[in-house]
């Protein structure tokens, strides 16, 4: 007999079994806790057999989740190869490249480089997936992109990266939290004021730079968590004096307006500006990454030591 289960029941079954919580499934899938319920109950329905165990103390997976929860993964991942090989497809009949980049890559490197390849006339279009901090490296892996580009993005398991060289880290903050005409900033007279940082699961190796950062130059910092965004709508922290931030200098140069200033730390800190790639990339990519060396050898020399 043939059984109806959607794709969304599948995700939503798969996140509990791993969660083991409602809540924290409907949020790492980005929906609302009653929506996850309802694609579980329908899961079960379509089984004829409850996949979870509900009660005071929690959460469990029955006998019937156990078994299907590794073949709810298996369906789940040839779907994603599915959607990857059909973008991948697509994407190869347009000659369209499809480029993942991060808040702070966005506003100025990322315009360059599209005016690069327009100037080279390549006969390539690049289109721009704006991803959140952390998820570069995770966009090209899963088929997402063709080519991404970020800060510190990560260790590759399927992709190849490269590194573009290195960027300035700056403290973006209210002018009056720094005396007049200072050069530099002493993070130890920020002791009293907290450090405005994106939560840390969205990259921890980037999260663990900074807070190291801060560490070395004798400041245990007071984390404020935001969003996954220093600017927005947690940017008014920054415009009342109430936070810091340690952000690429681009990106400070772009937010540091009005009443906020961007300065260097003392000493210098700088971060790596990486690229990701496939590991067998079309040539429309490799294309791109010659374009791409071209427009940040200086960032190579300005890494060196």
């Amino acid at each position: 007999m043939a059984m109806d289960a959607t794709l969304s029941q599948l995700r939503a079954f798969h996140a509990v079994a791993e969660e083991l919580n409602f809540g924290r499934a409907a949020a790492r899938l980005g929906i609302a806790q009653p929506t996850i319920s309802k694609e579980v109950r329908r899961l079960e329905q379509a089984v004829g057999a409850p996949l979870f165990a509900r009660s005071a103390g929690g959460t469990t997976l029955t006998r019937a989740g156990e078994v299907l929860r590794p073949h709810a993964a298996a369906v789940l991942e040839q779907a994603e190869r599915f959607g990857a090989a059909a973008r991948a497809a697509a994407r190869e009949a347009r000659r369209v490249v499809r480029v993942a980049a991060s808040p702070s890559i966005v506003n100025r490197l990322l315009p360059e480089i599209l005016r690069a390849v327009d100037d080279h006339d390549l006969g390539v279009s690049m289109e721009v997936l704006e991803v959140e901090t952390g998820e570069v490296l995770a966009a090209v892996e899963t088929g997402r992109a063709d080519l991404g580009i970020g800060h510190l993005i990560g260790e590759p398991g399927r992709a190849v990266t490269r590194d573009l060289g290195r960027d300035e880290i700056r403290v973006l903050l209210h002018r009056a939290l720094v005396p007049g005409g200072v050069p530099h900033v002493d993070l130890r007279r920020l002791a009293n004021v907290p450090l405005l940082l994106w939560p840390r699961e969205r990259s921890p190796i980037y999260y663990d730079f900074l807070l190291d950062a801060c560490r070395s130059r004798g400041l245990e910092p007071l984390v404020l968590m935001g969003t996954s965004r220093i600017s927005g709508s947690w940017s008014y922290f920054l415009q009342d004096a109430r936070a810091f931030a340690l952000v690429p200098a681009d990106f400070a140069q772009q937010e540091a307006r009005g009443v906020l200033v961007s300065l260097p730390l003392d000493p210098a800190l700088h971060i790596p500006l990486q690229a990701a790639w496939s590991r067998n990339p079309p040539d429309d990519v490799a294309l791109i990454l010659t374009v791409l060396g071209d427009l940040t050898r200086d960032r190579l020399v300005a890494g060196t030591d």
